[in-house]
């Protein structure tokens, strides 16, 4: 019987033996698989981090965008700018010209003697300027009207979320 007892034990240890190498492996596998899980949730993070401050970043270059061009439409119904500012093409005031391509496409709005820089109250890093251009003029049924268009453009101050918006205004003569 004796014999039979150290049998069942050394078939007991030997298992034991087996197990406990499977539960390290099973154990190393469960912490890379979970290392991994973690680098990718950080991953992700990240990216959503940089996902959310660009979206920000747009909607406030947008925001001055919008405001260049309430600007600039408050100063032409305002008269703060005469037929004589635009026929000068300079400054920011230009008169239409149909034979050359579109001026909005053309300009430097990185030079301060080509476009209306916009108000002071920008956030930091954040440009904002508009050129508006005199149209032919239309006759309507309440008369002839003077037609402008203003484009305003928008930038972070590296050069990021460029927005660019267009109005067209129509002043009665």
């Amino acid at each position: 019987m004796k014999d039979v007892r150290m049998f069942i034990g050394q078939a007991k240890s030997q298992q034991s033996g087996k197990q406990s190498g499977f539960v390290l492996i099973t154990a190393l596998i469960l912490v890379v698989i979970l290392t991994i899980l973690a680098l990718a949730g950080e991953v992700l993070n990240s990216t959503q981090t940089r996902i959310a401050a660009n979206t920000a970043s747009q909607q406030t270059t947008f925001q001055a965008a919008e405001g260049a061009l309430n600007q600039a439409q408050t100063d032409l119904y305002t008269g703060l700018y005469t037929k004589a500012s635009f026929l000068a093409n300079s400054n920011g005031l230009y008169t239409y010209n149909q034979n050359a391509a579109p001026l909005w496409t053309t300009v430097n709005w990185n030079s301060g003697g080509v476009i209306v820089s916009a108000w002071g109250g920008l956030p930091t890093g954040v440009r904002a300027a508009f050129i508006i251009e005199m149209m032919p003029s239309v006759n309507l049924p309440g008369g002839p009207s003077n037609v402008y268009r203003i484009t305003a453009y928008a930038t972070q101050s590296s050069g990021g979320s460029p927005i660019m918006l267009q109005s067209m205004v129509l002043i009665p003569i």
